[in-house]
């Protein structure tokens, strides 16, 4: 290691500089050693020496001292250490690469549209391909959605909606629907799509009276769609309530504008009007018109609900959402309801129609819709349970005719 000279000293210390030379204790010279990429020098600096092989040490040593301050040699490098550093003070490496963190980041609540969308596309896939497990997917999404926001009645509505799909197939699950669309409507009594799903839903099962109070309810809410209407005025038709039915048929022909839709209902309330005018026991006017005030439902409300157990031949039916609001009270056939449409096929004189509403007095009244031009179709015959209409002789056309049972 070169050492200062005399001279040099002489000019250190007339500048006021103290100097504290030290001896190495040998005057070979040491080899410098690489520092680590990235590493501190502070760091190594006040790493001290080993013993056993000095030609490792750095070649590190203090030269002179200015006001505090201690100015150090290292392999010919000039560096300063306050004094207030001690020789055991590490530093942290700057490029020293922190280690990562496991933090699992924030769980964002799922909103209720998450559950219904998710719901709704199993449901759609359930449709399509009769699948129970998707149906099993969407009634649990639906459940999800309930269990989350128990005061939003779309998570009702929706899982409502989804057991009334296969009520046709599941007429046990009737509770099940009613109980989920009640709860949706008592959430948003306004909603006139739940009262046509309950008006749908009592339908399926063959409950004309709630079928047709919850039909008048979706009308007052949707005074103007004529869908509504219709099916109203075609159910009072099917039990017998022919005043009532003109009276719809009425308020249908005031809000329509297609002229092939006015004609057609217009028909059929004429033929309706004549039925009446046969039969003065019916009253024409809407004085008659009384709706039951909608039942009250005291179902159990659980926010679980039942899933759909698969089994062979067991012949469930998955509805399409379009086919979800289509009303048509499911008993009201021709073996039971207060009116309908037959054939007589041609070449054929008479034809007996069995109903459960007929009786030995029953009034029945015959119009033919098609057909049988200037012929006179008529009631034959009347017994308990059933009646015949016919021709006198039969003619080579089909006549389809509608007929009206008044007790």
């Amino acid at each position: 290691m070169p050492q200062l000279t005399q001279d040099q000293i002489d000019k250190l210390k007339s500048l006021g500089i103290e100097i504290n030379e030290i001896t190495p204790t040998s005057t070979e010279l040491l080899p410098t050693k690489t520092l680590p990429k990235n590493t501190s020098i502070l760091t190594n600096i006040t790493t001290p020496p080993t013993t056993n092989n000095s030609h490792q040490t750095l070649n590190i040593f203090p030269l002179l001292s200015i006001s505090g301050l201690t100015l150090l040699s290292l392999s010919g490098l000039i560096l300063f250490k306050t004094k207030d550093q001690t020789a055991t003070t590490k530093e942290t490496n700057i490029n020293t690469t922190l280690p990562e963190t496991n933090i699992s980041p924030t769980q964002v609540p799922k909103s209720i549209q998450h559950y219904l969308l998710t719901s709704q596309q199993f449901f759609s896939q359930a449709s399509q391909n009769q699948s129970v497990d998707d149906l099993n997917q969407s009634i649990l999404a639906a459940t999800e959605a309930i269990k989350e926001f128990p005061n939003d009645y779309r998570g009702y509505f929706q899982r409502g909606r989804i057991y009334q799909s296969i009520l046709a197939s599941k007429p046990e699950l009737s509770s099940q629907v009613v109980s989920d669309l009640s709860q949706a409507l008592k959430l948003n009594p306004t909603d006139a799509e739940i009262t046509r799903s309950l008006a749908s839903a009592y339908a399926i099962t063959g409950d004309a009276q709630n079928t047709i109070n919850y039909l008048s309810q979706t009308i007052s809410l949707e005074p103007t769609k004529a869908q509504n209407f219709y099916d109203l005025a075609k159910i009072q038709q099917q039990i017998g309530l022919l005043p009532q039915a003109v009276d719809t048929y009425n308020k249908l022909l005031s809000i329509l504008s297609d002229p092939t839709q006015k004609s057609q209902v217009e028909s059929e309330k004429s033929e309706i009007e004549k039925i009446i005018a046969q039969n003065p026991n019916q009253n024409s006017t809407s004085e008659n018109q009384t709706i039951s005030p909608l039942p009250t439902t005291d179902l159990p409300l659980s926010l679980d609900a039942p899933t759909i157990q698969a089994s062979a031949g067991s012949g469930l039916i998955v509805a399409a959402p379009e086919k979800l609001d289509q009303i048509e009270v499911s008993n009201l056939t021709s073996s039971n309801s207060l009116s309908g449409t037959s054939i007589l096929n041609a070449n054929q004189k008479e034809i007996t129609i069995s109903n459960t509403q007929v009786t030995s007095i029953s009034q029945i009244y015959v119009t033919i819709l098609k057909g049988g031009k200037n012929q006179n179709l008529q009631v034959l015959s009347r017994f308990n349970n059933s009646f015949t209409v016919g021709l006198d002789s039969p003619i080579s056309e089909d006549i389809e005719f509608k007929w009206w049972i008044i007790n």
